[in-house]
């Protein structure tokens, strides 16, 4: 599944303006994303960074 970058980014700074943990809850329920401090960042791309651990590899 091939993810866009920039859309992540603008689903992440979205779930940041939900007012509520309610909105934040039903966001996450539609996206999948969640803000980080990483994203501040312009050189960190959270997709390609992205670290699977070794557990949950073996199902990959």
């Amino acid at each position: 599944m091939q993810k866009n970058l920039n859309e992540h980014r603008r689903n992440a700074e979205r779930w940041r303006l939900c007012k509520s943990k309610y909105e934040r809850k039903k966001y996450i329920s539609k996206t999948h994303v969640r803000w980080s401090e990483l994203l501040r960042l312009p050189y960190f791309n959270l997709i390609r960074f992205l670290v699977v651990d070794l557990m949950h590899n073996l199902f990959l």
